[in-house]
């Protein structure tokens, strides 16, 4: 499950015909105006969040369908009472005066939601209007997680590029695709981004309690989980970063005129799986340009031997 990044809209409607048209497809009875609250929420985006992720647009046209009729609740809690809105209609809407960090124009998924008018929402509509409650959260699936800059889908061949990470001139971020399911929308009091008056939160554990109730997992603590990825992060690095020396070095022996700053720039594109691929294509062409060649390797440039005719088996060791 993922949580995702939303909040209340500054778009507004008028409760027309149409709209009790929709809303009264969620209701038992026939709703008049004056029963119903209603406003915009805004779900998602396709900006890259704190986290370094965002959505993309086909992302956002997808799940513009899957919410519709999802409901709202409390801190991403699933219990009944927690319900508290409903989502009638959404729509995706660009904003062409204003760009995104990746320079593309704004995109967000708008929500209508209502709820009912009673005694029991009264102090909550009035908290949304004062602005008091104005943080919301999404929970969904996206089942791609796409790598800004090398193009791998992480959850099927990770990279070793790191959200956060500049790579060249690129800085890298997850772009998350093919969303699969729409869970609910929540009411939440952390931001995320507090400039956008944005909040996320993310929770593995409400996946296997909600969905296995009698199986008893056990899980670490979101501390202890951060703490593991980030040294396995930095360990990934590292390694990445070898490669990419290795490379380096291979490519100048073969290469001696090769520009370091274009040959970084190539490099920048290559998940890991074409890093040592290349590395190993690389080996091979490395050996031959080597005046000190091992015994055991399998190709051997023995224009250095003074002897030509000699057989080239095990020449080198030979007196």
């Amino acid at each position: 499950m993922e949580i995702r990044s939303a909040k209340l809209s500054s778009n507004t409607f008028n409760i027309n015909d149409e709209i009790m048209a929709k809303i009264n497809n969620y209701s038992r009875k026939v709703l008049k105006a004056d029963e119903v609250y209603a406003f915009p929420v805004i779900l998602c985006d396709n900006d890259v969040d704190r986290d370094y992720e965002r959505f993309s647009v086909k992302s956002l046209e997808t799940l513009a369908q899957m919410f519709i009729g999802k409901t709202g609740i409390f801190d991403h809690n699933p219990k009944g009472e927690n319900q508290t809105a409903r989502i009638f209609d959404t729509e995706v809407k660009t904003d062409k005066n204003k760009k995104t960090v990746t320079g593309e124009d704004y995109t967000y998924l708008l929500a209508k939601a209502y709820m009912i008018k009673t005694s029991k929402t009264q102090d909550l509509i009035a908290e949304i209007e004062a602005g008091i409650k104005k943080e919301v959260s999404i929970s969904c699936k996206a089942d791609s997680e796409i790598c800004s800059v090398c193009g791998a889908d992480k959850r099927i061949r990770p990279c070793a590029h790191i959200k956060g990470r500049t790579y060249g001139n690129k800085v890298c971020h997850t772009v998350l695709e093919h969303p699969s399911d729409a869970y609910e929308w929540s009411f939440v009091a952390i931001p995320a981004q507090p400039n956008a008056g944005v909040s996320k939160e993310f929770s593995n554990s409400f996946d296997y309690e909600y969905l296995n109730p009698k199986k008893k997992i056990i899980l670490k603590s979101k501390e202890d989980l951060k703490k593991e990825l980030a040294q396995k992060d930095d360990m990934i690095s590292m390694l990445y970063q070898s490669i990419i020396q290795d490379i380096i070095s291979m490519k100048y022996l073969c290469e001696p005129n090769t520009k370091k700053e274009i040959l970084e720039q190539e490099l920048t594109g290559l998940d890991c799986e074409k890093l040592l691929k290349l590395k190993q294509s690389l080996g091979k062409q490395a050996q031959n340009k080597s005046l000190f060649a091992p015994q055991l390797w399998e190709k051997k440039d023995n224009k250095h031997l003074v002897n030509q005719k000699k057989s080239t088996e095990n020449n080198e060791f030979r007196l």
